[in-house]
């Protein structure tokens, strides 16, 4: 019988930090533009983000969708710092929310509003590995104790 064999949750946890923190990054520039009235600049050209950005879509009991966003990263982040079940379980909560809000707002850009901001593809997309890296941190690491990175293991 083969046994599945997971990266270090320490490897895990770099992964999840470094992706959250470039994620708190796209939802702070999206949220930015559009508070001064304007808009993402699309990087590829084009007038997707704009469009995206007008819709009554973009904006959710009156707040930018985009600080929802860059509190789910900064959960993410600060979970990534953490080596215990609590952890893992609520950064697997938060990205399972990221993740399905992301395929819904990628549904209306697709079939509602019919244009793509690249900006919220990038988000959607580092989003769903963020939850593939916490489903695996989950599984592979639930009950296990705190884990020392292989240089600081003692003998």
């Amino acid at each position: 019988m083969k046994t599945t064999s997971f990266p270090s949750e320490w490897t895990l946890r770099r992964a999840i930090a470094f992706l959250a923190a470039l994620g708190i990054g796209v939802a702070a520039y999206i949220a930015i533009s559009e508070s001064g009235g304007g808009s993402p600049v699309c990087l590829a050209g084009g007038s997707g983000c704009a469009t995206v950005a007008k819709s009554s879509y973009s904006h959710l009991a009156g707040v930018n969708i985009a600080v929802f966003g860059i509190v789910g990263y900064v959960l993410l982040l600060a979970s990534a710092f953490c080596a215990n079940d609590a952890a893992r379980l609520g950064g697997f909560v938060v990205a399972l929310g990221g993740f399905g809000y992301s395929v819904f707002l990628t549904y209306l850009e697709i079939f509602k509003i019919e244009a793509i901001c690249q900006w919220c593809v990038g988000s959607a997309v580092l989003m769903t590995i963020l939850f593939l890296l916490n489903a695996t941190r989950l599984i592979g690491y639930a009950g296990a104790e705190e884990r020392l990175r292989p240089r600081e293991r003692r003998a």
